[in-house]
Order: structure tokens, then sequence, then C-alpha cells
């Protein structure tokens, strides 16, 4: 979690700087990979699967992993990584705020096909510091009082931290969100 938290905290600069005209920002991605089942062995829970370029990837189900027995050569894989951040300039005066976080985690039940998501969401409020126009960096000041300069990278995300001033309050959120799910081979 403490990765996710400074992904979270240095993503902040980004998804300000995205938010030009002060109204809200939203962007997500979405990633998609499928493979499929070259072998399972349930007594030592390891898979092989294999990727659409041909890449054959060895892995061991955890013991979260419901009914594996289910699991057969030929049946695909799809895992979904979703990523959101959303940014908000607050009004002038509102306080940075400790991040707070939401997480949830869904298993298959028994008897279906296996398969399971897990999701984190961070929120977090921010001050503005300071803007080097020159470099495209911000400076924010966390709730624990730690300033920290991140560099932004994305053309848009540069123009509008030109815009931003000193303590102009930033509301951050950032969603991580992963699902697997098993589709049996064809009949």
């Amino acid at each position: 979690m403490k990765t996710l938290f400074l992904a979270t905290i240095g993503l902040v600069a980004a998804a300000a700087a995205l938010s030009a005209d002060k109204k809200p920002f939203e962007r997500k991605q979405t990633e998609e990979v499928t493979a499929s089942v070259e072998s399972v062995d349930t007594a030592s829970r390891g898979i092989v699967l294999k990727g659409r370029e041909g890449v054959r990837v060895a892995m061991v189900a955890g013991p979260e992993v419901r009914n594996l027995d289910q699991i057969k050569p030929g049946d695909q894989v799809v895992a979904v990584y979703h990523q959101a951040l959303a940014a908000e300039v607050k009004p002038r005066g509102t306080p940075t705020a400790a991040p707070s976080l939401a997480d949830k985690v869904e298993r298959a039940q028994p008897g279906e096909k296996p398969g399971g998501a897990a999701g984190v969401s961070v929120a977090t409020t921010v001050q503005i510091e300071s803007v080097d126009k020159s470099f495209n960096t911000v400076s924010f000041k966390r709730s624990d009082g730690i300033v920290r300069t991140v560099a932004v990278e994305d053309p848009d995300a540069q123009k509008f931290i030109h815009t931003l001033k000193p303590g102009d309050p930033v509301e951050i959120v950032y969603t991580e969100a992963l699902a697997v799910s098993v589709k049996p081979a064809n009949p």
C-alpha cells in the first residue's frame, strides 16, 4: 500500500496539471491481456500460460485461488487492468487531507470457474507550493507537511501547471483495479 500511496502522490502533479480551467479532470486507461492455459498441475498449483505472441509464463496459483481443478488446457485466462485518476482544484482555504484508502477484493465462489477482482482507491488533497515553467515541475505539500516536486511530462499537463498558483488546493483520487477470469475452451 505504501507503493500505491507514493504512486498516488507522484501523480498529483500530473492530475492537477490536467485541469487547466479548474474544472474536474479524469483520465482512464484499461488494458486487457488474454492467454491460453497450456498446463495445470493441481498438486503444485502450477499453471503454464501462453500469450498471443507465443511467450510462455509459468506461475503458481496462491491459496486464495479457488476451484483450480476446474482450469483445463485450452481455457482462456483474461486479465483486465484499469487505472483512473481524477483531480479537482478546490476553493482556496481547503485544507490538505491525509490519504484515505478504500479497497475491495472479490473471489470466485466454490464451484465457479476461478476468477476474481481486486481494486484500491486512494484519495488525498494537497496544496500547490510552486511551479517551475522552465523545467515543467510542480511542487506540492502533503497533509503531513512533506513537500514533493514532480516532473510533468504530458504536454497537456504541462500547459496546465503553468496556470497553477501557490496555495491552490487539489483533490486527487487514484484508482487501480485488476480482474481475472477464466473462460472454458471451446467444447
